[in-house]
C-alpha cells in the first residue's frame, strides 16, 4: 500500500521487463486480501489497481513490459489472474476489458485455442504458454467439456512434473491450476506425480529449510 501511487501503480523504479509482472502480482495480492477479509480499507486500493490495469491494457488486448505497449501471453496471464481475483472479491471489472483479452488470446492461439504461443509474432507453441493460455480461457468462461480445453490438457499431461528432464516451475505453476480446475482423471494423473516429486525436492535442513532451491 505504501508503494501504490495515485494512479494505482505499485512499481517504483527498476527494470522494464519486471515492471508489469510486479504490477500484476501486486494486484493479485491486494485483490485476494480484500476478497478474503472484506476490509473496507483495502477496497479502494484494490479497485484502483484494477482500474490501472484496465487503463494500461494494450491495443492488442493484453499486457507486456511497458504500460499500454504490446502484449504477450506471459505477462497477460498474471493480469487475468488479478482480474479474476477482483471479480471474485466483488470489485468492478469492465466487460470490454475481458472481451479484449479473449481477442488477444485468439491472436496467439493454435488449433482454435488448444495451444498457445508467447507472442503473435513467434512461431510455435510451448507447454508453459499453453498452460497459461488455457488457464486464462477457464477464467474467461470456457467449460470443462470444451474440445479445445480437453486437447490442450492432454498435451499438458505429456509434460508432467520432472525435475531431471525439464525443470520448469513456471510451467508447473500454470498447468497445476488448469488441471485442478478440470478435476477428474486429468487432475489425478497430474497430481499423482506432482505430490510426490515436489515435496521430495523441498530443502530439508539449514537456513533455507522448508523452501525450494531455485536451481532445482
Amino acid at each position: 500500500l505504501k508503494m501504490q501511487d495515485k494512479d494505482g501503480n505499485f512499481y517504483q523504479g527498476g527494470d522494464d521487463e519486471e515492471r508489469l509482472y510486479s504490477q500484476a502480482q501486486a494486484m493479485i495480492a491486494i485483490c485476494e486480501l480484500y476478497g478474503m477479509t472484506q476490509d473496507s480499507a483495502l477496497r479502494g486500493p484494490a479497485q484502483l489497481a484494477v482500474d490501472y490495469a484496465v487503463k494500461i491494457q494494450a491495443p492488442e488486448g493484453g499486457w507486456r513490459y511497458i504500460p499500454g505497449n504490446d502484449s504477450d501471453t506471459s505477462v497477460t496471464g498474471w493480469f487475468v489472474m488479478g482480474l479474476q481475483s477482483a471479480l471474485m472479491a466483488g470489485l468492478e471489472v469492465p466487460s470490454p476489458t475481458l472481451q479484449r483479452i479473449s481477442e488477444f488470446l485468439d491472436s496467439v492461439a493454435i488449433d482454435e485455442g488448444a495451444f498457445y504461443k508467447y507472442h503473435r509474432q513467434r512461431q510455435g507453441f510451448t507447454p508453459a504458454m499453453t498452460a497459461e493460455g488455457l488457464l486464462c480461457r477457464q477464467y474467461l468462461g470456457w467449460k470443462r467439456d470444451d474440445r479445445r480445453l480437453a486437447e490442450g490438457a492432454s498435451f499438458l499431461l505429456e509434460h508432467k512434473v520432472d525435475y531431471d528432464a525439464d525443470y520448469d516451475v513456471y510451467y508447473w505453476y500454470y498447468a497445476t491450476q488448469v488441471l485442478h480446475h478440470l478435476e477428474g482423471e486429468s487432475w489425478e494423473q497430474w497430481n499423482r506425480v506432482m505430490r510426490q516429486a515436489v515435496p521430495e525436492r523441498q530443502v530439508k535442513s539449514g537456513k533455507e529449510e522448508g523452501s525450494w532451491d531455485p536451481q532445482g
